[in-house]
């Protein structure tokens, strides 16, 4: 096999003791070399992740270049990262973590090897757990058994691999490490998978709480959610139907929870002695009674109706066609997805009208005024799905197209402004103009309005959305239901009193 035909990688720690660094690349080598039947196989690209001493010492020595060139192994395959772990800075950790990210990509077909034997205890800790999450194989440890002697111990610790072989009294074993993907049965069964996704579960947590008034206990909901991923993931190392039913169920009493708290937010209902598919019902009824929230009413009504089935189709099994195992477990996949997906439908749905109190907000649309109208508003304009837009620059992993993509958006911002001081002829009528926002004060004006989407499209080639009302609450929630109206439209609302009656 030619060296270049497959892509050979090692992942290592430093050492301050040189030759103990070189004589574990020089045996993961070797041991590359045994594994593929290739003795001139190199790897090419070692990854040494250093202390500053241990990469101070490396400089100060190059014996070590001989070391390697005996064994044909190039000095300009090292890549030296530089990190300090051990000082347990958060940032600093997640630095390390991303340099490994961009070393290791599971979708090609590299072959890893990661060794064990130098470096710090925080370090090899964290090497070895990067070796379980991406699952590779190769992961070893050199030991070396010196002399008793303290004189003759600190000798031969100094010596290279070349060196070592021919010591007397030295045994060398490459030690490979059991395969610790096992551990994954283990975390199925309630730790590395849960602890995922509890993180997410308490995420979408603290993003409904900020929605509801406080003192609302939702932690039935979280427990629900936790329980159906427990049971889901159980029933993938048992194989047995009572944990994928027990997961389904404890899904649905998530989605459950949720529509609960929907209907006593914006209808005060009442929820006694109501199956899951009639509150999920009314959940329908209340945003097609309401089409001024411009809620999907069709993805809404899928949703809820899949997620019903399910649900009925565990509760109430047909004897004509009962299910097997793997159609049970695929519910229990869908079941647990779905309430997830319930929750943040339901969370990003609310955002858009639930005041600071966690009430249904009431509002009016306005008509567009007439262009005589001397009424002034305040407008907001927000530019839609400029995250995804510099996501995507994120992705490609180019510096200079993240610096292009602001600048664009930037620029266009920049023009709005003088778009707006031109037509306003007041040099203080924007508030705010940051990222891909502006805050100003005018008379209605179409003209001025669309003339704002039409610059900042030609500029960015994405669209925007425009609010506004009388009051800075009013062009704050206008500016949110224009984006739930789908983007590059212009809304105005007026915010009634709970006594007032909305005719619109």
């Amino acid at each position: 096999m030619n060296v270049h035909q497959k892509s050979f990688k090692l992942i290592l720690a430093g050492n301050r003791n040189v030759p103990a660094m070189i004589n574990a690349i020089i045996r993961a080598t070797l041991q590359a070399r045994i594994d593929t039947h290739n003795d001139d196989l190199t790897f090419r690209q070692v990854h040494v992740f250093h202390t500053e001493q241990s990469l101070q010492a490396l400089t100060d020595s190059t014996s070590w270049q001989d070391a390697l060139s005996h064994y044909k192994i190039s000095s300009t395959s090292l890549v030296h990262h530089v990190t300090k772990i051990e000082d347990s800075n958060v940032d600093r950790f997640r630095d390390l973590v991303e340099q490994l990210r961009t070393i290791v990509n599971p979708l090609d077909n590299t072959q890893n090897y990661v060794d064990l034997t130098n470096g710090i205890s925080s370090l090899k800790s964290i090497l070895a757990v990067f070796a379980y999450v991406l699952d590779i194989d190769n992961i070893y440890s050199l030991e070396t058994d010196f002399s008793d002697d303290p004189v003759t111990r600190k000798k031969q610790a100094s010596l290279f691999y070349h060196e070592l072989e021919q010591e007397v009294g030295v045994s060398i074993e490459y030690r490979k490490f059991p395969p610790i993907g096992e551990f994954d049965t283990i975390g199925k069964f309630n730790y590395t998978e849960v602890l995922r996704h509890r993180s997410m579960i308490n995420q979408l947590m603290i993003d409904l709480k900020k929605l509801l008034p406080s003192g609302r206990d939702i932690e039935h909901l979280r427990e629900s959610l936790l329980s159906g991923v427990h049971y889901r993931l159980l029933g993938e190392v048992t194989k047995e139907s009572y944990s994928y039913r027990h997961s389904i169920f404890a899904s649905s009493a998530g989605i459950e929870e949720v529509a609960n708290i929907i209907l006593s937010v914006v209808k005060n209902a009442d929820l006694e002695n109501k199956t899951l598919g009639q509150k999920l019902g009314e959940v329908r009824e209340v945003f097609a009674k309401n089409p001024k929230y411009f809620v999907n009413i069709e993805m809404l009504e899928n949703l809820t109706k899949l997620i019903t089935s399910i649900r009925n189709d565990i509760a109430h099994p047909s004897t004509e066609n009962g299910h097997s195992k793997e159609i049970t477990a695929i519910q229990s996949s869908l079941s647990s997805q779905l309430a997830f997906t319930f929750l943040q439908f339901t969370t990003k749905t609310l955002a858009a009208f639930i005041d600071q109190t966690g009430q249904l907000v009431n509002i009016k649309n306005l008509e567009a005024p007439i262009e005589e109208d001397e009424t002034v508003f305040y407008f907001g304009f927000d530019g839609d799905s400029t995250g995804d837009y510099l996501d995507r620059a994120f992705e490609e992993s180019s510096e200079e197209e993240v610096r292009k993509r602001s600048k664009t958006v930037k620029g266009a911002i920049e023009a709005l402004k003088k778009l707006i001081y031109k037509e306003t002829k007041d040099d203080k009528s924007v508030f705010f103009a940051e990222g891909d926002n502006i805050l100003f004060k005018s008379r209605y004006k179409v003209s001025l309005l669309n003339e704002m989407q039409r610059i900042y499209t030609v500029q960015t080639g994405l669209t925007g959305s425009i609010g506004y009302g009388k009051t800075l609450p009013e062009v704050s929630l206008a500016m949110r239901l224009s984006k739930a109206k789908g983007g590059d439209s212009i809304m105005g609302i007026a915010l009634l009193d709970s006594g007032e009656t909305n005719n619109t």
